[in-house]
């Protein structure tokens, strides 16, 4: 197992925790509220994933809290990159997302196409009443991530 490995375990790790709390408490969340999520969600999406193929940090990180920004520098998001694309290829498309609500945080998970694996989760956290939409949690989650 390499450094990178346990490196981008702790990552999930800590932004699952730090993003939101317990699980159990987790709820869908459908109608206008899921309409509003995913139309800011969208873009931030697509940026972030655009920046992951172009190996370009900046605008990876765009949307990202000053927390995120801290936990994921560019020297991880450079290690993560290369962790991500040496297992699943770069990403090609993404299908309509999953909304739910734990406690004050909204999560926006999409199944996505990768070059080489498909149904990839993407997980993206928000603050429920941030109305800058600022990135508070991030996590990719696949079997071949997780091997």
């Amino acid at each position: 197992m390499s450094l990178r490995t346990p490196l981008l375990a702790t990552l999930i790790l800590l932004l699952a925790i730090s993003a939101c709390g317990c699980v159990d408490r987790e709820s869908v969340i459908t109608g206008e509220e899921a309409v509003q999520a995913v139309a800011y969600a969208d873009p931030i999406a697509e940026n972030l994933l655009a920046g992951l193929n172009e190996d370009n940090y900046t605008k990876y990180s765009r949307d990202f809290s000053p927390e995120m920004r801290q936990s994921l520098d560019e020297a991880m998001f450079e290690q993560n990159r290369e962790f991500v694309t040496s297992r699943i290829g770069l990403y090609e498309s993404r299908r309509d997302p999953v909304v739910t609500r734990v406690d004050d945080f909204i999560a926006v998970t999409y199944k996505a196409r990768f070059e080489q694996e498909d149904g990839v989760a993407i997980r993206l956290v928000f603050k429920k009443d941030d109305e800058s939409h600022q990135l508070q949690g991030l996590w990719f989650d696949s079997p071949m991530l997780r091997r």
